[in-house]
């Protein structure tokens, strides 16, 4: 019969002589890290780990290859963790930093939107920068970019995500491409009607303009409306000015009140989205980035190396560091392969050491890393 004290006991003893041996290992680890660190060698040699848990494996009974591979799995694992946190650069990493400089207010900024007067857009600027600011208007989330990259307006304003239908993947895949930064968010809270000439009604309407965006956030209203057929527009706004000018009742458009009231338009129904609480989250670009104590949240992109268990080990930097992840969301790295790039936001100054040394960390672990913004939360 066995004796649980006894067997503990032996236990207590093997956990003693494995403690130095396991210690005397990471100290050969971080010695190897240097070695890696000087000769420009990656943390990981997969080849050599696969060989060696082999190895490992062959030398006991069939029942017990599968824990012992586990154990030095996960052995490795560790020292691979401690060589990546030993080669993180954090000079290296704010070298990432040298397109950011120092908030500080700009008098009288140009903003650029895309859309026109009346847009969720411009409601999102005057939001942000106040509704005496200068705006200048264009037909596309591009061409907002490419006024403030071409010098044409200080600051730019796009939506990037809604509450019910999630992120704008347009303007996702501008973020990858361009080399602008987010320095500013706001939430536009988002009051869909249904709008037509003062002369519509409501059981009249045949065809209905909007942005694809804004009608599949309605949705639940159009399948108790079937016979309206949908058809794309720029935008909400620019929808309601279109059926403004065209004189026939029986088109309608998704906008806002306030686009109703600014082309004299009838609202039709009110509070049509499919949710109670619809709001978009509009991010302002600016050509370099900006640094300020009070700036809570970071935003980066990323792409990882074809390895097994890669996510979960760079996901691991921010719970070992306590870093808190306020989103995750991957996208197609649109390369002609099936890899995957990776948008985060998480909570953190770029000034401070512990996001410093995540920043260091990733830069060894990810095959791209780009800084899109570190800025105040909304």
């Amino acid at each position: 019969m066995y004796d649980i004290d006894s067997l503990r006991q032996e236990i207590d003893k093997i956990d003693a002589e494995l403690l130095p041996l396991f210690l005397k290992r990471m100290n050969c680890s971080l010695g190897i890290a240097e070695y890696k660190r000087q000769n420009n060698l990656p943390v990981l040699d997969k080849q050599r780990e696969e060989k060696i848990l082999n190895d490992k494996m062959s030398k006991v009974s069939e029942e017990l290859r599968i824990p012992v591979r586990d154990f030095f799995a996960g052995i490795m694992k560790i020292s691979r963790n401690e060589q990546t946190k030993a080669l993180a650069d954090t000079q290296y990493a704010l070298s990432l930093l040298d397109n950011f400089e120092n908030a500080t207010d700009v008098k009288k900024p140009l903003v650029a939107y895309q859309g026109i007067p009346g847009s969720n857009s411009e409601t999102a600027l005057m939001q942000f920068f106040g509704e005496s600011s200068e705006k200048t208007n264009v037909m596309t989330f591009a061409e907002v970019l490419d006024a403030v990259n071409d010098n044409k307006a200080d600051f730019g304003v796009i939506p990037l995500e809604n509450s019910s239908t999630g992120s704008i993947s347009a303007t996702l895949d501008l973020l990858e491409k361009r080399s602008l930064y987010i320095v500013g968010e706001t939430e536009v809270n988002i009051d869909h009607c249904l709008v037509g000439l003062p002369a519509a009604e409501l059981r009249d309407i045949k065809k209905v303009y909007s942005h694809e965006q804004g009608y599949m956030q309605c949705k639940a209203f159009f399948a108790k409306h079937p016979k309206m057929q949908f058809e794309p527009y720029h935008n909400t706004a620019l929808a309601a000015k279109m059926i403004a000018g065209n004189g026939d009742p029986s088109v309608a458009a998704i906008s806002d009140r306030r686009a109703a009231e600014l082309y004299g338009l009838k609202i039709l129904a009110e509070g049509i989205s499919s949710i109670d609480v619809n709001k978009t989250r509009f991010i302002v670009i600016a050509k370099k980035g900006q640094l300020a104590p009070e700036f809570d949240k970071v935003s980066i992109l990323f792409t990882l190396p074809d390895r097994s268990g890669i996510l979960n080990e760079v996901l691991s930097v921010f719970a070992q560091s306590g870093v808190n992840l306020l989103k995750i969301e991957s996208r197609p790295s649109r390369d002609g392969s099936f890899h995957y790039m990776f948008f985060v936001d998480f909570e953190g100054n770029l000034q401070d050491e512990k996001i410093k040394n995540v920043i260091s960390q990733l830069l060894n672990m990810t095959a791209s890393l780009k800084i899109l913004g570190n800025y105040k939360s909304c």
